[in-house]
Parts: structure tokens; sequence; C-alpha cells
């Protein structure tokens, strides 16, 4: 069988090269063709590929994982007709963007720029990762609301979020249907926004019009932005942090795009292909200084900026502001910053009960 793997999804290349029956070609992104793909039987792919007639037609390809939450990049509809079968890892990475989105927050808050407990936190999506975060912050008793034109049942509108201090996207990418959300927060919304608010995008770039680019947004929280597969710095304004798409990008996402590409794989094919033995925990032993974080700030700032401070991958992704001369690429840079997430650690100390479920669900092991 011919296997078509995406160079950078290490983990499978390793699988597929270690089994017989396979013909593996491991391709980087520039090199996934139409020509070069011609007689794959499965492509396994990242969201930089478009999965579309132009990549498709005419190839023997009759199966293929899309290795990410995102589904832009994918013509369903060419899929559909063309009777391929389609794998994606959404929901794959929600724990890893919920952990960008409290290390975010943790930051604002040891920072003295929000007020814990009163500033009020307002989510664009309900999907997974706002959920997930709207539940936490519901228990730690942080004033939240949400706009989500789907679900009837939340009667916040998007003015309403917007007037919130801290706004967090979590919609999905869309330029057509009943609620398109391509540029949805857009010039007119800007000088609400602008110097005001704390916006926190990790969504997709072109959620946002490009004016919220070319202002140097000093509230601003990106990890997402327009044409990233050729991004233009010359037009683009470094804002408070600015990540390189990393907000999903941990070692337990990955994990679980891999298991379900494999499953879905092996469903469709009938095989019955075994990960190799995913990352262990690591110990890490704590101390009273989580309660006090807790009781301070409802959450362990403290642990989640020793774990994964944004910060951090902020300061790898400078020069590209600083500098249009850069020797990585975009790409490089995001794949070289992939952590551990989360649930990589179990803690190792005592805790109250109130501590204890925050910490478990941030996703910490105890």
């Amino acid at each position: 069988m011919n296997i078509v793997v995406d160079k950078d999804l290490q983990e499978l290349c390793h699988i597929f090269d270690n089994l017989e029956n396979f013909n593996l070609q491991s391709l980087a992104p520039a090199d996934i063709k139409r020509e070069n793909i011609k007689h794959a039987d499965a492509l396994f792919l990242r969201s930089v590929t478009k999965i579309d007639d132009h990549l498709l037609k005419d190839t023997n390809v009759k199966f293929v994982a899309s290795l990410t939450s995102g589904e832009d990049h994918i013509d369903h509809e060419m899929l559909d007709n063309a009777a391929i079968t389609l794998s994606t890892g959404k929901g794959g990475n929600t724990s890893a963007v919920v952990e960008y989105f409290f290390s975010a927050l943790s930051i604002l808050l040891i920072e003295k720029k929000i007020i814990p407990y009163k500033t009020k936190i307002g989510i664009i999506g309900h999907g997974r990762i706002g959920s997930k975060i709207k539940s936490i912050l519901d228990f730690i008793e942080f004033p939240n609301t949400v706009y989500d034109p789907y679900l009837p049942e939340f009667t916040s509108g998007l003015e309403d979020v917007l007037d919130c201090n801290v706004i967090s996207l979590h919609c999905s990418y869309s330029m057509n249907g009943k609620y398109p959300s391509h540029h949805l927060i857009n010039k007119s919304h800007i000088e609400k926004i602008l110097e005001k608010k704390y916006l926190i995008n990790t969504s997709r770039g072109e959620v946002l019009s490009e004016e919220y680019y070319q202002s140097k947004g000093k509230k601003f929280i990106f990890d997402v932005w327009p044409k990233e597969s050729n991004m233009d710095f010359s037009q683009i304004k470094k804002p408070f942090i600015a990540t390189p798409h990393t907000a999903g990008k941990s070692i337990s996402a990955e994990n679980n795009f891999s298991k379900n590409a494999i499953k879905d794989f092996n469903s469709f094919f009938g095989r019955k292909i075994e990960l190799t033995k995913l990352e262990a925990s690591d110990d890490l032993k704590i101390d009273k200084s989580i309660e006090e974080d807790i009781k301070a700030f409802g959450i362990p700032v403290g642990l989640i900026l020793k774990i994964y401070n944004i910060k951090k991958d902020d300061l790898s992704f400078k020069k590209f502001f600083d500098s249009r001369q850069v020797s990585e690429s975009f790409q490089e840079l995001r794949i070289s910053l992939k952590r551990k997430g989360f649930d990589n650690y179990k803690l190792l100390g005592k805790l109250n009960s109130k501590s204890k479920a925050i910490i478990e669900l941030l996703g910490f092991r105890l």
C-alpha cells in the first residue's frame, strides 16, 4: 500500500517506515502535489495543505487524514463526490488551546491588568474549546458571557461580548453560511476594542479584519494570523503578545491527532496498526503556594506559567517582527515550539478539595 505523510508528522512517518507492506513517501508540504501523490492510497496531512480537487483529481487516493482541528482547508463537497473518506482531528487540541487561554489569563492577572473575580470575560463560540473555558470560569466564579449565534440558549449578542474587558475568540472559520465568521470583528468595532479591550484570538486569523493586524494593539494577544502560509510582516504590527499558531501545539494534542487518524485508517482499510508508546507523565512536586494563588486569582497562576508561559513563544516569534530577514519560516518555528501539555504532569503534594477540583479541570493529573 502506498502512503504519503507530511514529513513534519514525525510519529506517523516512524510508524509506517517500520511496517512491512507499506511504501512510505515522507514529503515536505511544498512537495505534496498531485504529480507526487498520484499513486498513493492514503494521505496524512496538516492544515498547510489544501485538500481539494487541485490536489486529488485523477489520483488513486481513497483515504485522507487531516491531523488538525480546523477544516477550512478542506473541500468537503469534492471529497464526497469523489467518494474519498476523510478523517479529521476535530477536538483533538481542545485541551491545548484551553491551556493557552489560561496562560494568557494568568499573565493578565499577575501583571494586574485585570481584576480577579470582577473583570468580565467574553467568549465568542461555544464549541469544544469555548464551552470548556466557560465551565472553568463558571467554577472559579469569574463573570463571563458567551456569543454563539448557532446556539439559541445563549442570549448574549456580539456587542454584549465586545463590551467585556477580555474577549476570547473560539469560533470556527467560515466565509459562507447563515453566520459567516470571516471578518466577524471588523473596522466597525475597532474603536471600541483598540487600546480598551484585551483581545485573545486562537481561532483563525481571518476572523478579524486587516485593521487589527495593522494597528499595534497594546492589549491584543494573537496566536493566529491571516495568510499564514505566506505572511507579509511588512503589513503586520506586533501586538502585546504574538505567538506563531502554537496554542494547539502540544504533545498531547499531536498524540490525539495521530491516534484518531490511525483509528480511522484501521477502520477503513481493515488494518490493526498500533501507535508507539505515548510520552509518559512527569512528576512535579507542589506546595501551598498553589492554594494561595487559587485563593487570590482563582487559578494557580504560578503553576500554569511554570508549565506554559506564552510569553516565551512570544519572545521566539519576536524576530519575525523585528527583521524581515529571518532564517526560519513561520511553520518551522511553529513546529519547534511544540510543548508538553498539562496532562503530561502528575502533581505530587496535598491540596484542599477546591484546589484539587480546579487543578483537575485545568487538565493536570493528581
